[in-house]
């Protein structure tokens, strides 16, 4: 697996006549945008009979995203490259609410699209067991 110092330079070089220091969030979906060309991920238009089915019984038109998965880890990863080579948390690009938004609309879209539920699993809480209660004194009689 790749460093996040080269996924970062990587994304430098598509945009090389830019600083990371001159880029906001719009440069940043535009190359999330960029990169949905190169996608594998097959999601139904609402227009394919194939809509909310995960797995469809037969090809179709519809076309190859980039999946939300893919693109939400690539995003952790250019945020956190940002931010330990010397860039703020607030001036982060990867971290715009632009960013975060698209990336909601593309989960959800897609959860939609190919019938897949993207929701977080909920962590199962250990069981505290109950302290021993202490027993009754014995009946007097």
């Amino acid at each position: 697996m790749k460093s996040s110092s080269s996924k970062l330079e990587r994304a430098n070089e598509a945009k090389s006549t830019l600083s990371f220091a001159q880029r906001s969030g719009a440069h940043v979906l535009e190359f999330l945008r960029y990169l949905d060309q190169f996608g594998k991920t097959k999601v139904h238009t609402q227009l394919c009979p194939f809509f909310g089915h995960p797995n469809p019984p037969a090809p179709c038109p519809c076309p190859l995203r980039q999946a939300w998965g893919s693109l939400d880890a690539l995003i952790g990863c250019l945020r956190a490259a940002y931010e330990e080579n010397g860039g703020k948390p607030e001036t982060n690009p990867f971290g715009a609410r632009a960013v975060r938004l698209y990336l909601r609309e593309v989960r959800d879209s897609q959860s939609k699209a190919r019938g897949i539920s993207y929701e977080k699993k909920k962590r199962k809480r250990p069981s505290q067991q109950q302290p021993p209660q202490p027993s009754p004194p014995p009946n007097p009689i």
